[in-house]
């Protein structure tokens, strides 16, 4: 096998590495949903008794794209560190501007109801409210008891006030939390009461009046934002005595984490100041230099096909090799769901549309969907050699490590994808390489990466490290207060600004073979006709073995959509087809997530995760509790495991 070029490699490095000076670039999924929706704003209020109850008020603003039949809260609950918390529910409803608009509780499913079950470690609270693209505020009252302890020498709140569950990043997050303070005594921080933070470091933590406050930009599904307040243990008067010392304790664990926290910081800001540095005069040379090197790449990378239109699949490589192509070696998430419709079409592999009843609180019997991926015993020698290493390393990263991880064996539901991605993601991750690295080891085998002409990439990486190297001096200058901020700044974004045309112009001048250079000028083409071809003046293929190739290409080139739709209104004949049927499942619309190529390749979530720039602007954390920003510590906080979303 011919390997990848690895100076390819190492320059694609140092460009990256030169826009993470200022930017953080994130290889996210491409999700297509037929609907989605956000969580934009929450307010949380929590009131702490004497008895060492906590009574909590929270809204919650969902902004729904699609349709909607409405939200849930799954609020923990049970036993911790040793104490009984026992939640109850009070009022649920929406927020009608500054009008409360209570529901009531019933199990009917009838629009402004909620129903409430026991789930043992958590309470459901489903609220049933249907919606179409609006904003919606919708707000719960609870009261966890026995959620405050008293020690002997101080008391102290430990607690997720944002759980680890939720399905949607929550945005714009602020919690005040009043202490018992009894009358006559006032809060001061650092002193009676002690506030800390636990989750994303660009939150913070302060004090207005007796009342702790907690601002947290975002907080991703998979995170938690935690506070920890200790207050004197007469201030819990009616709670149980834990008859042991806490406060040392907590105070050394804190400082710990938040002198951790600090050091990130520290560290973030140096990356942050060592992101302003270019050379004005630099940059306008670079960006001189860089257009007349890619132009003199085009000229010579110019495919001598030109039609505007391709009507078939231009070459017999796999889907999956023809999409790393496209995207300079490395497959992305559509091409790996072109890989199972491909399985899908020649039999190795079988789609299903699961329906699951189910019986939930009081009986209530529910539906449930889910597709579902099920390896067959199809004798795969037949098929060609090239196409068979990638069929079986799909075979292998799907049913013999995700549904090994998700305690399946030849049944994967996409529910288990989008589980084990999230809750195994290291090794979710290395598998997932272990399959890009065969289709780009097949692709490169290839040759296409391979050619005498000369592209001009090293030219522009060279200037982009100039550029580089300028900045850390105007850099270090400003720091050593040589070099005013202001102008030192101005400089710096300059010079960064060309520093990322500069690599992704390089990025661009893929080092290609004439015959690489033809396949990607027909993919492109194929796309222009997969969009347009039913606007064209002319006969439509109806050969629906050429249409099953083209139905898999469709995904590789983005258009899936657009094809879909066209062939429903003009051609329905070609998807009546028997022949056409494995590969049209697809595309049958009623899976959960839209059609299931779409909901395959969004089955992998995503979290919060805070940027360099976010991060190096964010407060100090205090060790002493006296307030300031997060700290990346803690986790042991009562109220791990609920979460939400909507349905």
């Amino acid at each position: 096998m011919t390997p990848r070029p690895r100076t390819s490699r190492r320059y694609v490095r140092i460009v990256m590495a030169c826009a993470l000076l200022a930017l953080c670039v994130l290889a996210a999924p491409l999700r297509v949903l037929a609907k989605d929706y956000s969580i934009d704003e929450v307010r949380i209020s929590a009131t702490v008794a004497a008895d060492g109850s906590v009574s909590v008020s929270e809204t919650r603003e969902f902004a729904f794209d699609g349709s909607f039949n409405g939200v849930y809260w799954s609020i923990p609950t049970g036993s911790y560190d040793g104490r009984d918390v026992h939640t109850s529910i009070g009022a649920v409803g929406i927020l009608e501007g500054t009008t409360f608009v209570p529901f009531e509780q019933s199990d009917s499913g009838e629009p402004n109801t909620y129903s409430v079950t026991d789930e043992g470690d958590t309470i459901r609270v489903k609220l049933y409210s249907p919606h179409t693209d609006e904003r919606v505020t919708f707000a719960i009252n609870y009261t966890d008891t026995n959620l405050a302890a008293r020690y002997q020498d101080t008391a102290e709140l430990y607690w997720k006030f944002v759980s680890d569950g939720w399905d949607v990043e929550s945005s714009n997050v602020s919690c005040t939390v009043s202490l018992p303070v009894p009358a006559g005594t006032t809060v001061t921080p650092g002193d009676n009461v002690r506030a800390w933070g636990h989750g994303p470091l660009d939150a913070t933590v302060g004090f207005t009046g007796n009342d702790v406050t907690y601002a947290v930009p975002g907080v991703g599904g998979s995170e938690y934002a935690e506070a920890r307040i200790t207050f004197p243990a007469e201030w819990l008067a009616s709670a149980p005595l834990i008859e042991q010392d806490k406060l040392q304790s907590i105070l050394t664990q804190e400082q710990a984490w938040a002198d951790d926290a600090n050091a990130r910081r520290h560290q973030a800001r140096v990356i942050s100041w060592g992101a302003i540095g270019f050379d004005l005069v630099a940059a306008v040379g670079s960006i001189v230099a860089g257009l007349a090197a890619w132009g003199s790449y085009r000229r010579s990378h110019k495919a001598q096909f030109d039609d505007t239109y391709f009507r078939d699949v231009p070459s017999d490589d796999h889907p999956a090799v023809l999409g790393a192509l496209l995207n300079g070696g490395k497959p992305r998430g559509e091409d790996l769901t072109a890989a199972l419709m491909r399985l899908t079409n020649i039999g190795a592999v079988k789609l299903d549309l699961i329906r699951t009843r189910k019986t939930g609180f009081l009986g209530r019997e529910r539906t449930e969907e889910d597709c579902r991926l099920t390896r067959t015993d199809k004798d795969l020698s037949s098929q060609p050699s090239h196409k068979l290493k990638i069929d079986y390393a799909t075979l292998r990263f799907l049913f013999e490590k995700v549904a090994r991880w998700a305690d399946t064996e030849d049944a994967l539901y996409f529910k288990d994808v989008e589980r084990v991605a999230k809750d195994e993601a290291e090794k979710y991750s290395g598998a997932y390489e272990t399959w890009e690295d065969a289709v780009g080891g097949a692709c490169a085998s290839r040759g296409f990466f391979t050619s005498k002409a000369k592209t001009g990439k090293g030219r522009l990486y060279a200037l982009c490290v100039l550029d580089v190297l300028l900045a850390f001096v105007t850099v270090f200058l400003v720091i050593a207060g040589v070099v005013a901020p202001a102008p030192g700044g101005g400089i710096a974004a300059a010079l960064l600004l060309t520093g990322v045309i500069l690599g992704v112009l390089g990025g661009k001048m893929r080092t290609l073979s004439p015959e690489a250079i033809e396949i990607t000028a027909k993919l492109e083409a194929l796309r222009r006709w997969l969009k347009d071809f039913t606007r064209l003046k002319e006969a439509v293929p109806t050969d629906v073995v050429l249409w099953n190739h083209l139905l898999v290409m469709a995904v590789v080139l983005g258009v899936a959509n657009e094809v879909i739709d066209q062939l429903r209104t003009t051609m329905p004949q070609i998807l009546e087809d028997p022949v056409i049927a494995p590969v049209y499942g697809w595309y049958y619309g009623g899976s959960p997530g839209g059609m299931p190529q779409q909901a395959f390749s969004s089955a992998v979530g995503q979290a919060h995760h805070v940027s360099t720039a976010a991060l190096a602007a964010s407060s100090m954390s205090s060790g002493g509790g006296g307030g300031g920003g997060f700290s990346g510590g803690g986790g042991g906080g009562f109220g791990g495991g609920g979460g939400g979303g909507a349905f």
